[in-house]
């Protein structure tokens, strides 16, 4: 893959130039055909990359409501529980993507809770949980395109994916769960070229291995993939005449057995959660908190009983809205749903040059397959009446794949005799690293480039520094109030035009034995019997929407304590 240089051009470069560039692509060569030492590198180019940028993007601050809900997995996990009892005044407490009956509860599936859990109880910080996931990400779809291409075109790939996505991204700079399913989407698809191609049967336990992170991750993402590679898996191997006793003993029995402890689990975790083994913690939270659905193709439920104004305007106003939008005209709400997708693995002009010069190059198995993926990829986003990014990350090394399918058609071709083909994807791939290294030098200016003020802002291209607004504020304020002496009590009191998206009132997973209790304030009845049971806390009223937020201390008049 190293340029070719015309008799003039290389008659004019300096010799010391030549030997270099001849050096790095044998270098570059002799790296790619070695499978698990590529992987290995763009695990620990990913990392190094990443924990170089530390003094200028540092350990993230949580913003998104799904953030706070993840860390209260991982605390929960990280003290050895499933879930916690619930606090007897539970409603005080209430809080986006969390479940307060039967228990208190992440809603989300287990995994990426798990990860920050483990890093929370081993280092100290759950976001390296996040980092080193990320880092196992990049490889895992090094590993996956190794199967389904070139040695050398896999390992460009894993660089532009480890640049574009594994450093820069959100994936990497919140705590969001990117990363895992990338990780299970990877596993599977290289799991699935391998068996078909190579033969290598004991790959359908890492194809099951796969789904069952997708499943304890985005389970509606490893039900898709898993209909999907599964056919396309029994169809390859009859096609190649595969014995049918083969067939059962060594790709089907390992995989149902993967596929089965993985269910064992899910149920047990949703029978300590919800109190039912069928039922996922995210359907006993909507059942409480959502009218609309996910799908759009699915009525409203009833609208439930909120105990807090901010609670009804978002699920009963701002998801409503969301769901009307997706069924009123669902042509441009699937575009609204794309457009965060606009510059996030590739920037979108880089994205459109191949696939529309090379728009009809389906010959071989691999590019038809590859096609039939991203198809799926589009018909699964299509039914929700909302996407981002990380909802398809199980997809994320196959929209790589059918880059490089297309680079590569781009690389061969000729013109008058020319490899006209080779110097726009060399001009291509330059402008691409170009535009990556630019993101790079731009992070040290300000500070502000790529930042979010705000929790629903952060699904955007670009780099997810928190250094102001409602993450940079939270943490302050808590910083603050973790210095002051004894133990704290904060009532929220939110102005009437408050963003629902910022939400102050998050807690750890042992709400009592926290050293900062954050709470809503509900009116003097209901605060009195609180306020009691916190009597030997310091309480605060809390302000957010004065400009800065302000703090003081709560009038307890009228209050016993």
């Amino acid at each position: 893959m190293t340029t070719q240089y015309t008799e003039r051009t290389r008659a004019s470069d300096p010799a010391w130039v030549k030997r270099l560039w001849a050096r790095l692509g044998r270098a570059y060569q002799w790296l790619a055909k070695r499978e698990l030492l590529a992987c290995l590198f763009i695990l620990f180019l990913t990392l190094g990359l990443r924990a170089a940028l530390l003094p200028w993007l540092p350990v993230p601050h949580p913003a998104v409501h799904d953030e706070f809900s993840y860390l209260l997995a991982a605390d929960t996990y990280a003290h050895g529980r499933l879930a916690n009892p619930p606090h007897p005044f539970w409603q005080h407490f209430e809080s986006f993507q969390i479940l307060q009956q039967p228990t208190y509860a992440s809603k989300y599936q287990p995994l990426q809770g798990l990860v920050l859990g483990f890093a929370q109880r081993v280092f100290g910080e759950p976001w390296i949980g996040v980092y080193l996931s990320m880092g196992l990400m990049c490889a895992a779809i090094c590993w996956m395109l190794q199967g389904w291409i070139a040695p050398q075109w896999a390992l460009l790939g894993a660089i532009l994916c480890m640049l574009r996505v594994g450093v820069l991204s959100y994936w990497m700079n919140t705590y969001l769960a990117g990363a895992l399913p990338g990780i299970g989407g990877a596993l599977a698809l290289g799991a699935l070229v391998r068996i078909w191609r190579r033969r290598q049967f004991g790959h359908s336990v890492t194809w099951a291995v796969g789904l069952a992170i997708l499943a304890l991750s985005r389970p509606y993402d490893a039900a898709v993939l898993g209909c999907v590679t599964a056919p396309m898996l029994l169809w390859f191997l009859r096609r190649s005449q595969t014995p049918l006793r083969t067939l059962c003993l060594s790709v089907a029995v390992p995989a149902l057995l993967v596929l089965a402890v993985c269910g064992a689990f899910i149920a047990y975790n949703n029978f300590r959660v919800t109190g039912d083994a069928l039922t996922l913690p995210y359907q006993a939270h909507d059942r409480q908190y959502a009218m609309a659905p996910m799908f759009a193709i699915l009525p409203l439920r009833p609208e439930p009983v909120y105990h807090h104004a901010i609670m009804r305007t978002f699920w009963a106003e701002w998801n409503v809205g969301q769901w009307i939008g997706a069924r009123t005209d669902p042509g441009i709400t699937t575009l609204v749903k794309l457009y965060p997708f606009d510059s996030f693995f590739f920037p979108f002009w880089a994205l459109m040059i191949p696939l529309l010069l090379c728009p009809y190059y389906l010959v071989t198995s691999e590019e038809r397959a590859t096609v039939i993926l991203l198809v799926v990829l589009l018909l699964m986003v299509a039914p929700l009446i909302a996407a981002q990014p990380h909802y398809v990350a199980a997809f994320a090394g196959a929209v790589y794949l059918r880059f490089l399918h297309s680079l590569t058609r781009l690389w061969s071709w000729r013109k008058w005799g020319k490899p006209v083909g080779r110097m726009l994807a060399s001009a291509l791939l330059v402008l691409m690293f170009g535009e990556l290294f630019s993101d790079l030098s731009g992070i040290p200016v300000t500070g502000k480039k790529g930042a979010y003020p705000s929790g629903h802002d952060v699904y955007s291209r670009g780099l997810a520094i928190r250094t102001s607004g409602f993450a940079a504020e939270r943490f302050s304020m808590l910083r603050r109030l973790e210095q002051q002496p004894g133990r704290q009590l904060v009532l929220v009191r939110y102005g009437p035009e408050h963003d629902p998206q910022n939400d102050w009132v998050y807690n750890r997973a042992d709400i009592d034995a926290s050293k900062v209790v954050w709470a809503r304030e509900m009116g003097p009845e209901q605060d009195r019997a609180f306020l009691e049971y916190f009597h030997d806390r310091k309480v605060w009223l809390l302000e957010p929407d004065q400009a800065p937020p302000k703090l003081s201390p709560y009038p307890l008049e009228g209050f016993s304590r």
